[in-house]
């Protein structure tokens, strides 16, 4: 019998912890502090008095509550908090990671290495920047029902004009395969809001800031754009199409001179403001298709460029290079001897309301 109850207690289930000894994580953001080898952790963790009836007469600010530590690395800033928790922490239910834009890239490699290593963390959560990570995550404003991480949600649906990077298993796999660099998005609080625009890549030395057109250029060359909207001039007059969905088809050839990248696009949309009542709305319609066609280009052209100035290369030209014949380099922004070849396609959908 006592070595029945033994082998019991050696198996199963019984280091578990009940959910109300359990304190989840929503969010973790990673700030610089004036020492190099220390850096501020702050720990986001919803109420988990509040329930869903009484949700609506609690305070924005008392839906979550966060800790903050100072600690060399992840781990260590985890069993710090740990020490100030009476509830055992449990990792697997972060929502979002911020780290610092002016933190060093190595940072952000150790950070999302151990997050893959340590086996506390589900790497669904999105990773995200901005220069002051910690009002980003105590700037997220609850959502209805429970608390809960409101980025989050719009992150992990398809409402947003873009399908944002930032994966947490996607970045760090992206760290780890040769020819691409990864790539996050760059937030910045305002009150309770935040704004989704801005691509964040990581650089050989630094984290490098795409701006809006550089980022739709991204998006459109990669096939992330679904509910975009272009306004374009016509005739003297403003068109706004809305919408825009984008297929990208890449190829990326080897000859004699060099690597061209010759880059598809067939992208649609309607037209959601302006260009209504033309005598000659077939002729309107196919210079509005031939000016959003024209900024869609100028768009990927200015992601070109960016990435071969910054030497980084968010669209993964250069792992489909290794890829094309088996030969992998550490070198995954090299791009001398490279060119690229658009076509980018553009046709309006009778669907809007203004049709």
């Amino acid at each position: 019998m006592a070595a029945m109850l033994l082998g019991a207690s050696l198996t199963g289930c019984w280091d578990q912890h009940p959910v109300e000894f359990r304190a989840p994580v929503a969010g973790i953001s990673i700030d610089p502090t004036s020492r190099p080898d220390r850096y501020a952790f702050t720990f986001l963790f919803p109420n988990v008095t509040i329930t869903a009836s009484s949700i609506e007469s609690i305070p924005t600010d008392q839906q979550f509550y966060s800790i903050s530590v100072t600690a060399p690395t992840l781990i260590q800033a985890v069993d710090d908090v740990q020490h100030r928790q009476s509830r055992a922490l449990y990792m697997g239910q972060v929502r979002i990671l911020c780290l610092s834009t002016r933190l060093p890239v190595q940072v952000w490699r150790s950070v999302l290495q151990e997050s893959a290593d340590s086996g506390r963390f589900v790497m669904t959560f999105w990773v995200l920047t901005s220069p002051e990570a910690r009002k980003v995550l105590e700037s997220i404003s609850p959502s209805e029902v429970v608390p809960d991480v409101a980025l989050y949600r719009a992150l992990n649906s398809r409402v947003q004009p873009v399908l944002w990077p930032g994966r947490g298993w996607r970045v760090w796999e992206d760290m780890v395969t040769p020819g691409i660099s990864p790539a996050v998005m760059e937030v910045h609080p305002s009150g309770q809001q935040v704004a989704l625009h801005q691509l964040a890549v990581l650089g050989p030395h630094g984290i490098v800031r795409w701006d809006g057109d550089q980022t739709d250029g991204w998006a459109y060359a990669v096939g992330r754009v679904i509910r975009e909207t272009e306004t374009v001039r016509v005739d003297q007059q403003a068109t706004s199409v809305g919408l825009i969905r984008a297929h990208t088809r890449t190829r990326v050839v080897r000859t004699p001179s060099g690597v061209v990248v010759q880059l598809h696009l067939r992208c649609s949309g309607e037209v959601v403001g302006g260009g209504v009542g033309q005598q000659d709305s077939i002729a309107m319609d196919r210079k509005v298709e031939e000016r959003v066609a024209d900024l869609i280009q100028q768009k990927v052209l200015a992601a070109w460029r960016e990435a071969v100035a910054t030497h980084t290369d968010p669209m993964g030209f250069h792992r489909l290079a290794h890829w094309s014949d088996a030969r992998i380099t550490d070198n995954a922004a090299d791009w001398s001897r490279w060119t690229l070849e658009t076509q980018v396609r553009f046709a309006l959908r009778d669907e809007g309301a203004l049709r």
